[in-house]
């Protein structure tokens, strides 16, 4: 029985003893949980703004010659005319992204407009005349401009969290101008007048690049794209030039044309801000 009792006394001890621990461990502090981490989507609609620079090389042979409409037939003369100019190239831009949760694949569409300055004037020399080439002359000029651009383009992605690296193609449309001028001259005693002609269209083509796009939050992003784009080519009615006279003053208009294509490099930087109205709420611990 006494040691029964003493068994009993350290049992009791024991047990006030844990109560304590227990009650001790209640009152110290709960570690919080780790912060969430957001898992960045790009999904959502975006408009923005781009700067950068352009590239282009026009092929624009400069024909005049053949049937007048008084049935008279000049001989066809051609100089194959091409020229390289640049240009700073500015405008915007309007997309949508989408990208399913979890995946690293981002699709979209985009549409853009951008302001050039493209253009060149060649004006005819001695040389660019020899052989003869029909009835040009030198001082006879050809002038090619085009000041905007746009695009409709489809986008494919990969995403790493911000950093975003995308290809893009699609339809492509320029605003080009082809202008002639040809100069006064005598021939034969007769006295051609000047005159000059020019066809503004729109030419339509194709166009592919790539960029590089940065996401700096959940709504700016800035980065660089490449493009290269032909545009194609089509025939410009340069109207007509005196070419056929009599010492009467009687003068044959003869047609000028162009058959002009363009083909453009460019480098643009972009700043977009993204409007997250239908990105997915996505978060990870």
């Amino acid at each position: 029985m006494k040691n029964s009792g003493r068994v009993s006394s350290a049992v009791l001890a024991f047990s006030a003893l844990l109560g304590v621990g227990a009650a001790s461990a209640a009152d110290l502090p709960v570690k919080a949980l780790p912060p969430v981490e957001p898992i960045f989507n790009w999904t959502g609609l975006y408009i923005g703004g781009n700067v950068g620079g352009e590239w282009d090389h026009y092929r624009d042979p400069f024909s005049v010659g053949g049937t007048t409409a008084f049935g008279i037939t000049e001989t066809p003369g051609t100089v194959p005319l091409s020229s390289n100019n640049s240009s700073v190239t500015g405008g915007g831009q309007i997309g949508y992204r989408w990208q399913q949760p979890g995946s690293q694949w981002v699709g979209g569409v985009e549409a853009d407009f951008n302001w050039a300055d493209l253009k060149r004037t060649q004006t005819l020399t001695a040389g660019l005349l020899s052989p003869t080439t029909g009835v040009f002359v030198p001082g006879d000029s050809l002038s090619t401009k085009t000041d905007f651009q746009s695009s409709i383009r489809g986008n494919l992605g990969l995403t790493f969290d911000r950093l975003l690296w995308y290809v893009t193609g699609g339809v492509a449309f320029a605003n080009t101008q082809a202008s002639a001028n040809f100069i006064q001259t005598t021939s034969g005693g007769v006295n051609f007048p000047a005159s000059s002609g020019s066809q503004t269209k729109t030419l339509v083509g194709g166009t592919v690049g790539t960029g590089l796009t940065y996401a700096l939050n959940k709504n700016w992003d800035i980065g660089a794209e490449y493009r290269f784009t032909s545009y194609g080519a089509s025939d410009y009615g340069l109207g007509s030039v005196a070419a056929i006279g009599s010492a009467a003053g009687v003068f044959f208009p003869v047609p000028a044309s162009t058959h002009l294509s363009l083909t453009t490099n460019e480098v643009r930087f972009r700043l977009n801000y993204r409007f997250d109205w239908l990105a997915p709420v996505v978060a990870r611990y």
